[in-house]
Order: structure tokens, then C-alpha cells, then sequence
């Protein structure tokens, strides 16, 4: 993982799943400005017919400030 991450992802806790695309800074900021708060992504690596998905790995977009 890259150094200069600065949140453990063990101990994380994902708060909304928005789909594909990015919320605005502005509402971000309102919501979840000044915690220490990031937005991430996870990319969906698989879906099955009924609409279950599984994703990959958590990636760093950028701190919420």
C-alpha cells in the first residue's frame, strides 16, 4: 500500500455505496467535511443474473476537506 495513506483500511467503515458517479465536492464537503474523511472506490470485479456483485480492493480518490 502507498505511504502516504493516511486511513487503515481494517478498521474503515464504508458509509454509502453511490454507484458510478462521483458526488460533487461541495455536498461531500457539506456531509463529510473536517471528519478525516476519504472517498474511495472499490471497482466491481463480478455480477451474477440476479444482480449480486462483489468488488475489488479499495482505492484512495481523495481526502474530503
Amino acid at each position: 500500500m502507498d505511504g502516504r495513506v493516511q486511513y487503515d483500511p481494517e478498521r474503515s467503515t464504508v458509509f454509502e455505496a453511490l454507484g458510478q458517479k462521483e458526488p460533487s465536492k461541495k455536498a461531500l464537503k457539506r456531509d463529510w467535511g473536517d471528519m478525516g474523511a476519504f472517498l474511495v472506490r472499490a471497482p466491481v470485479t463480478s455480477e451474477d443474473a440476479s444482480g449480486n456483485s462483489q468488488c475489488g480492493d479499495f482505492e484512495v480518490v481523495r481526502e474530503i476537506q
